[in-house]
């Protein structure tokens, strides 16, 4: 039997639920996966052309160091804690995010 054809909402009650429950663990996966480190290298990019042109005396300001520009155009991989970071930056327009090595792709 099809799994597809076994969640059609109109024919099973069960559907909805289950659909549900695995977009939530998929949503957790994704958000486990892009949270920042406590301590370590941070992915930081900027929304807005004000944050961009804030990003690096914020960032150094609350104790980071600078590794490499980021793979986004303005955003920066430093080197900082998360406690000390996140909140400045967010303010700013900044969104920390996790710069571990994905599947693919160099190193940073």
């Amino acid at each position: 039997m099809n799994i597809l054809a076994s969640l059609r909402l109109s024919q099973s009650p069960v559907g909805l639920p289950v659909i549900a429950q695995c977009a939530l663990i998929l949503i957790g996966l994704a958000a486990l996966h892009a949270m920042p480190p406590v301590s370590g290298r941070m992915l930081l990019v900027p929304v807005t052309e004000e944050a961009r042109a804030t990003l690096a005396p914020v960032a150094i300001a609350h104790g980071a160091r600078l590794v490499a520009a980021g793979p986004w155009a303005g955003s920066l991989v430093v080197d900082g804690q998360r406690d000390l970071l996140t909140r400045p930056l967010l303010d700013s327009g900044v969104v920390t995010l996790s710069a571990h090595d994905g599947g693919c792709g160099e190193r940073v």
